[in-house]
């Protein structure tokens, strides 16, 4: 993965008022389950900070993939730009996820001034959970794409601000809800169990302040846990041991 951090820096040698686009990425095509790391654009003053974010989320991604124990490649996206979760839209989601694109990650990184006019780095990383976004666009139920923002002062060490945007799991958290939803699309029953019940863990271990809408998937991933044990009760074809007596709706 050091390559294709390489690769995404070299990229993005330009400011983030060079406009936001949300162009075709040839890596939607490789087989196999997956996360697109998009650009993460930066001001000229942020530069520094950027190297580092796109290390850290590159690291963390790998580091998921052998948590969750599915063959999952991260995958960078060059020059592809969201401007917003409102390009997410519902043609574009389900041509993400009949490719099997479980996440898509993208940010920017900027030099902000206060009122008071006093410097602070801002970090703004979005997030696009593709099984979880296909059911939000059709039921309105947690949110599937957002945008975190994190803002601290200068004089704030590079880590410390990072461990702001990784915020104690936060992406494994999304990563496990994605690859636990599709699991289940797939009535991968046990699977999905497995892993929608490491997403829920992961969401209790959050530090505060929680990222508007952390609940609702929390929730949402108690929800669809559930759901897995139902739908392998009612799979004729399932003889797995989610039809063993006493195996409880809740993950606990």
């Amino acid at each position: 993965m050091r390559t294709a951090v390489a690769f995404l820096v070299a990229v993005i040698g330009t400011t983030a008022s060079a406009g936001a686009q949300i162009v075709p990425c040839s890596a939607v095509g490789d087989q196999g389950s997956k996360i697109l790391l998009d650009d993460i654009v930066a001001s000229t003053s942020a530069q520094n900070f950027l190297q580092s974010l796109t290390s850290r989320l590159d690291a963390n991604l790998t580091q998921i993939q052998a948590e969750l124990g599915v063959d999952l490649k991260i995958l960078p996206c060059a020059n592809r730009r969201p401007s917003g979760t409102s390009d997410f839209t519902r043609s574009l989601v389900q041509e993400l996820n009949v490719r099997n694109v479980l996440m898509e990650v993208w940010g920017s990184t900027t030099q902000v001034k206060d009122q008071q006019g006093r410097a602070f780095n801002e970090a703004s990383i979005g997030y696009v959970l593709v099984p979880i976004r296909l059911d939000e666009l059709r039921s309105q139920t947690a949110p599937g794409a957002f945008i975190i923002p994190h803002r601290a002062p200068p004089s704030m060490p590079v880590d410390d601000l990072l461990r702001l945007v990784d915020q104690a799991g936060r992406l494994g958290a999304y990563a496990a809800l994605a690859v636990g939803s599709k699991s289940l699309r797939s009535a991968r029953w046990g699977d999905a169990r497995k892993q929608l019940c490491a997403a829920g863990s992961q969401f209790t271990k959050l530090k505060a302040p929680l990222a508007t809408g952390d609940a609702a998937l929390a929730e949402y991933a108690k929800k669809l846990a559930g759901d897995a044990v139902t739908g392998a009760r009612a799979d004729a074809k399932y003889s797995g041991f989610l039809k063993q007596e006493g195996v409880a709706l809740s993950c606990s």
